[in-house]
Formats: structure tokens, C-alpha cells, sequence
């Protein structure tokens, strides 16, 4: 029976540490356990603050969505998998109508107010499988996994119809807002540039009509 090397080195270990023990005096052994407290909070501090770093980095500090850095890099992994295991999925584009002209009217804390509101929405409409974000000044995302085009469509239609009726309520008035979406399945792209690109196109079409997807 082959000797447990692990099990010899903790024993070791453990009787090399008892020794020591024995040879410190009182001040020694609580000096030696402050200082193994004081390491423990500076290195919960660290993790505290590695994990704001990266709460930072991939997420909207306004709405608390995953950012652009995120989306893409969720949208890379998606369409790899729809591409390895010729699965479904698709993208939708979400653009918030007339948001200038609200921010200029009504001032921007009412438009961050509207930003917030609509991230809100989109959250509670969407699955646990499908990823949310804002990618820059009123544009949202949402990457639809294990969807084909025509689910895609009866989903932006929803959410369009949702966001409609339901207003955002800033400093006691309810501000009415409404949402241009476009949207391209992953099968009709060759790549997420050319994905992108299609259900950009959809979107600014759908501002003439209700909801397009490619």
C-alpha cells in the first residue's frame, strides 16, 4: 500500500506548527493572530474590489444592464454555439423613439428615468436564457437564444406593445414612450458584424412600420 504523500505533508505541517506554538510566548501567538486577521480582511478587501472592478467593466452604471463589452462577447459565444451545434437564436435591436426631443423638454433625469424604465421592462419580459443590454444612449439588445426568426418577431411585437402601455412615471406624471425594434436571426447573418448590421437596418425600418426582424 502506497504511502498517502498528502496526508505525511499535513502531519508534518501540522507538528512543525505545534512546535512553534510551544516556543512563542502569550504577546507572540496574539501579535501572530492579529496579523492572520488583518491578511484575511485585506484579502476580502481585494476580492470586494476585483468584483466592483469587474461589475464596472461589463456593466451599465445607469441601468445595471451588461454594457456593449458584455453584449459582444455574449453574442460571439452565442453565435459560435448556433454555428458548432446549428442551433437557433437571433438578435434584437431596441431603440427608444423620440428620445431627444424628451431629454430636451423634459430635462436628462427624466430621460434616465425613461432608460431605466424601459431596462426594467425589458428584464421582466425576457428569460433567464436570453442576455439584456444597453449598448450606448438610448439603444438596447436583447440576444434571443434558442429562437427562430418568427418567434423573434412575435417577441419584439410583445415587447414594442408592453413598453407602449405602459408609462414611465417621473416625479408624479406618466410620460408615455415607445420603442422602434429590429431584429435579425442568427441563420439569415454570416457573421455579428453582418448580424448587427441587418437588424440595424430592421430597426430603422420598423420606425416607419411596427417591428421588423431580417
Amino acid at each position: 500500500m502506497k504511502p498517502d504523500i498528502e496526508k505525511i505533508k499535513q502531519e508534518s505541517l501540522t507538528k512543525m506548527y505545534e512546535d512553534a506554538l510551544e516556543t512563542m510566548s502569550d504577546e507572540d501567538v496574539i501579535r501572530m493572530l492579529s496579523e492572520l486577521n488583518y491578511l484575511r480582511k485585506q484579502l476580502k478587501s481585494q476580492s470586494d474590489v476585483i468584483a466592483r472592478l469587474k461589475q464596472e467593466a461589463y456593466h451599465d452604471p445607469l441601468t445595471g444592464l451588461p454594457n456593449r463589452r458584455y453584449f459582444e462577447r455574449e453574442l460571439d459565444k452565442a453565435m459560435a454555439y448556433f454555428s458548432r451545434y446549428k442551433r437557433m437564436g437571433a438578435l434584437l435591436l431596441i431603440d427608444a423613439d423620440s428620445f431627444k426631443s424628451i431629454n430636451d423638454s423634459l430635462g436628462h433625469l427624466a430621460g434616465d428615468a425613461i432608460l431605466k424604465h424601459i431596462a426594467t421592462l425589458l428584464q421582466k419580459n425576457t428569460r433567464n436564457a436570453d442576455t439584456v443590454a444597453r449598448i450606448g444612449g438610448d439603444e438596447f439588445c436583447i440576444i434571443l437564444r434558442e429562437t427562430s426568426g418568427e418567434e423573434a418577431f412575435e417577441k419584439a411585437k410583445k415587447i414594442a406593445d408592453i413598453i407602449a402601455k405602459t408609462p414611465c412615471t417621473y416625479e408624479g406624471r406618466d410620460i408615455h414612450i415607445s420603442v422602434s425594434i429590429g431584429g435579425c436571426s442568427f441563420s439569415e447573418a454570416k457573421d455579428r458584424t453582418d448580424l448587427m448590421n441587418k437588424a440595424d437596418s430592421a430597426m430603422y425600418i420598423s420606425k416607419n412600420n411596427a417591428v421588423a426582424v431580417a
